[in-house]
């Protein structure tokens, strides 16, 4: 009588000849499938536990790693603690900043990340470097180019920066005009012009008179070409007895308006010979100047008055009438400056309500520096001669470094990117030490 352990056996004899037959396909051999899998596990692992304990006794025999930090041309970054150092006469220098390690090292400088095994048991020396240079310096993709907004502080005596290409700002339409003061005198900004407002008709005309001309630096506005200057017209013999118009006598520099239906007025004044034409503009400055209420007259009025064959204030910009007066509304007015060739830099007029980019809390300028990168710039106009001024690394945190030497250009890795920047934008920016290899210092030895 069979018993459960024969029903046992009988199942696992049964189930090992369906392996075989599964995996060797011989459902009569005596091998285990599984033998061969097994003992190539069990070998793989012993191997591994060798490998290792073989890499952990040279690593006990040998303390460090690798000596590439020991090259010529290594910046050498410590891994866990991002410390810099350059390798001089058998000793680790820690360096104060990275432009004074890449002055060191020269152009083909390169950063070696280095574990703090490697470095263990190297002697140290003291910090080197250049106090208060670039604590970083960009990629080459980063290095800005232009444009950049330049403003003027609450002061009107200084410029603070956007160097940012993309900051925000609205242009200065064509129908709109700004009115500014710069060095004792008033101007008026439109279409990218200063027009220089040369008597107290003009604001008047303007519809400004109540407006206060916002403050400006004088070389920041010289940067805009400068236009024909507004003032009311000079009427040889004003105020003198002039012909007669539509029956009545009136003095010379009369002014006078014949409405057009549909279609626009026709303006006049008075001259010696008869009526003269003006222009919108030249008659609102007229106008303002005498203060006075012009006449109407009807077509016939015209065809029957004496005429005067001076024409000359139907020149200049008629559009000027028409245009208004653009509101800050709570924004800044600034330059989009582009430099456009070696010593030229073109401004257009725009307003940016970023604010605190180019001003500071208490109205004094700021400049702004996209994060991770910077600019060279040198100043403009160029001195006469037209010898090239010694350009300025500008740093993300808005501090420009003189760099008297190409040299210094190409170790740092900025060198080609030198641009042209008004003198007033450099001028508000804080001013950094010189970067050049001369004025690297050892810490602790006088130079």
């Amino acid at each position: 009588m069979q018993t459960q352990r024969d029903h046992v056996h009988a199942h696992q004899f049964l189930m090992g000849r369906m392996s075989n037959a599964l995996v060797l396909g011989d459902p009569d051999t005596v091998e285990n499938p599984f033998t061969r899998a097994v003992t190539g596990l069990l070998a793989g692992i012993l191997i591994a536990l060798l490998i290792v304990a073989g890499f952990g006794i040279y690593g006990w025999l040998v303390p460090g790693g690798s000596k590439a930090w020991r090259q010529k041309d290594a910046i050498i970054v410590e891994k866990e603690t991002g410390a810099a150092y350059v390798y001089l006469n058998g000793a680790l220098l820690p360096t104060m900043n990275m432009a004074s390690a890449r002055l060191i090292k020269g152009a083909d400088a390169r950063i070696q990340l280095t574990s703090r095994r490697s470095l263990k048991g190297v002697p140290r020396g003291n910090p080197i470097g250049i106090p208060g240079a670039p604590l970083v310096l960009p990629e080459p993709g980063r290095m800005l180019t232009g444009p950049w907004l330049a403003c003027p502080d609450a002061s009107g005596e200084k410029a603070g920066a956007n160097l940012d290409p993309k900051a925000p700002a609205d242009a200065l339409a064509d129908d709109k005009y700004v009115p500014v003061s710069a060095g004792g005198r008033d101007y008026l900004i439109w279409r990218g012009q200063r027009h220089p407002m040369a008597d107290r008709a003009a604001p008047v005309a303007l519809g400004l008179s109540t407006v206060t001309p916002i403050r400006v630096p004088q070389s920041w506005l010289g940067l805009l070409p400068e236009g024909e200057p507004l003032r009311a017209p000079r009427i040889d013999g004003a105020g003198q007895p002039g012909p007669a118009v539509a029956g009545r006598g009136h003095v010379i520099g009369t002014l006078f308006r014949q409405p057009v239906a549909g279609g626009t007025e026709q303006l006049f004044v008075l001259r010696r010979e008869g009526l003269a034409p003006v222009n919108a503009t030249q008659f609102r400055f007229l106008q303002a100047a005498r203060a006075g209420r012009p006449v109407e007259l009807t077509a016939a009025d015209v065809v029957s008055a004496p005429r005067s064959a001076n024409v000359s204030l139907t020149g200049g910009p008629p559009e000027l009438a028409a245009a208004r007066w653009e509101e800050p509304r709570g924004r800044v007015l600034c330059q989009r400056q582009e430099p456009v060739g070696v010593g030229a830099v073109a401004a257009t007029v725009v307003f940016t309500g970023d604010v605190q980019a180019v001003r500071k809390s208490d109205g004094s300028p700021r400049v702004s520096v996209p994060s991770g990168s910077a600019m060279v710039a040198y100043p403009v106009p160029l001195p006469p001669g037209g010898r090239m001024p010694a350009p300025y690394l500008i740093s993300e945190v808005g501090v420009r470094y003189p760099v008297p030497k190409d040299q210094a250009l190409t170790a740092m890795g900025v060198n080609g990117v030198s641009r042209p920047m008004p003198g007033i934008v450099l001028a508000s920016m804080e001013n950094g030490p010189v970067l050049d290899r001369d004025a690297v210092i050892v810490a602790g030895m006088g130079g």
